[in-house]
């Protein structure tokens, strides 16, 4: 993705157009002709879109959970910003997650910067900022070309919680796992933790998939290819 380029989040609105055709003495079968109509919900180029937003700078990763608006991780701008959608092509900014109206995504002093994969987490039991406190459970966590996993759980900023130094990740997801301690006789016990893999950038010979389970942190996660709890 070039920052350079306008960006723009965009909702297509399918309309089908059928047309019968006939012809002596039999009829030819319906057809559909798919058209999209394109309507432009933000951009950080005034006029372009419904909503001006010069933060939404070379998005790259898009989620929400249940309940919430879409938040965007921009790249261009080190932030993540929100927005909600109604309807096929009614938007709003969402300003009030905080004093600043945006979420800041944490800098390194050196390398390529800035969010590109985000996940969102709906399990309190998972990546907990300070372990066994579910209230500061990471509700969206993203990777970062600096090499480095935050956490966000409420504030003005998201929490680096795993920084590895050469990487550059451009990929993020989330999947529930059970850790591998548990018995098969609780299976109850696999829905209670999650594990983030990140997906590092194709440029970067040496790097492969990393896992990191729910508990990891700046004083345990080590960067071998995998590792599970």
């Amino acid at each position: 993705m070039n920052p350079t380029v306008p960006s723009q989040l965009i909702a297509r609105t399918r309309c089908a157009a059928i047309a019968a055709l006939s012809a002596v003495a039999y009829a030819l079968p319906l057809f559909a002709d798919a058209q999209y109509a394109q309507t432009n919900l933000v951009s950080n180029v005034p006029g372009v879109a419904a909503i001006t937003d010069p933060l939404l700078v070379n998005p790259w990763g898009l989620a929400r959970l249940a309940t919430s608006p879409f938040w965007t991780s921009n790249q261009g701008t080190n932030s993540a910003t929100l927005y909600a959608i109604t309807g096929s092509t009614s938007v709003s900014q969402v300003l009030g997650i905080n004093a600043n109206g945006f979420v800041a995504i944490p800098t390194t002093p050196a390398g390529p910067q800035g969010p590109t994969g985000q996940v969102s987490n709906s399990n309190t039991a998972s990546f907990q900022l300070t372990p066994g406190t579910a209230s500061t459970s990471a509700r969206f966590i993203f990777a970062d070309l600096n090499g480095t996993i935050s956490g966000w759980a409420g504030g003005l900023t998201s929490t680096i919680q795993v920084a590895t130094p050469g990487a550059v990740y451009t990929g993020l997801a989330i999947t529930p796992q059970a850790p591998a301690s548990t018995p098969p006789t609780t299976p109850a016990r696999a829905s209670t933790r999650s594990t983030v893999r990140l997906l590092p950038s194709a440029s970067a010979v040496r790097s492969r998939t990393r896992r990191f389970p729910p508990d990891s942190h700046p004083s345990t996660c080590r960067t071998s290819a995998e590792r599970s709890m």
